[in-house]
């Protein structure tokens, strides 16, 4: 190496007259690198596109990339409401099912905000017919509640979570048909659950509370067509050591927090009243 930078520093001070010489190691190099270049070349130009060169054509597939973006996004956007769409018309099917006989009207509206402690905000946009204890519920059949206070363009909604909410009568489908069930009276936790004590099934030795059985409303203090909507699942069973035949749940929504949805479904009953016929 040492005599390396030496022979390189004589040459630089050499005169080129007297470099013809190397003309030849010249030659060499090309020979090795020239078959390459053109490969190489290639390479370079996929990596870098012609419109760094080119200021035209930079702008013009610009233009087109912004162009397919909006096509794009518009065509997402439209997926997305034709999903909200069908979603809203199923979740009205399934709620018209819980009561079929019942002409209920459902409305759709959005949760604004949370108000002081478990109340929610509905924009009800001076909604017709909407009055105290109107029924809420959540993704076609989750009963969230009853509408505390109607005010103009909105309404307060009380979760059935709520800590300052009214106990419930529910009942337990024992089985996947529902013909056999068991009574219970469930009070709010604070913490998004229900608990409660559940009475034993009369002579049915085979019926047994279980985890992941439903619990749906049966409370003579609610609208009729409030009846059987869904309640929650039993997340957990405590041993009730004064009772032991009266075992104690705790049920949690299928909604893990009912204070956070986007929007609610209000049952607002069609009455005689309307002309149209109907149950509250």
């Amino acid at each position: 190496m040492p005599i390396t930078i030496v022979v390189l520093f004589v040459l630089s001070f050499t005169p080129t007259k007297w470099l013809g010489w190397t003309d030849w190691f010249s030659a060499q190099v090309k020979v090795a690198i020239v078959p390459i270049t053109h490969p190489l070349t290639i390479v370079v130009d996929t990596i870098v596109p012609n419109r760094i060169s080119d200021p035209a054509s930079s702008e013009r597939e610009r233009a087109i990339a912004f162009e397919l973006q909006r096509i794009q996004l518009e065509l997402l956007q439209l997926r997305d409401e034709n999903q909200r769409l069908n979603t809203m018309i199923e979740q009205y099917s399934r709620g018209a099912a819980i009561t079929p006989e019942l002409n209920v009207r459902q409305v759709t509206r959005p949760r604004i905000a949370n108000l002081t402690g478990d109340l929610l905000l509905i924009r009800t946009s001076n909604l017709p017919d909407l009055a105290h204890g109107t029924v809420v519920v959540a993704d076609a059949v989750q009963l969230l509640g009853r509408v505390a206070r109607v005010d103009g363009r909105t309404a307060t909604v009380l979760p059935i979570t709520a800590s300052s909410a009214q106990p419930i009568m529910a009942t337990v489908l024992l089985n996947e048909d529902g013909t056999r069930q068991a009574r219970c009276f469930l009070k709010p936790v604070g913490d998004g659950t229900l608990r409660g004590e559940v009475a034993r099934p009369a002579l049915d030795e085979n019926s047994s509370i279980q985890i992941g059985q439903e619990v749906r409303l049966q409370d003579s203090q609610w609208p009729t067509s409030a009846q059987m909507l869904l309640i929650g699942k039993i997340e957990r069973i405590e041993r009730n050591e004064s009772q032991p035949l009266r075992p104690r749940i705790i049920v949690r929504p299928t909604i893990e927090d009912l204070r956070r949805v986007p929007e609610v479904i209000l049952r607002i009953p069609i009455t005689d009243d309307n002309g149209r016929g109907g149950t509250p």
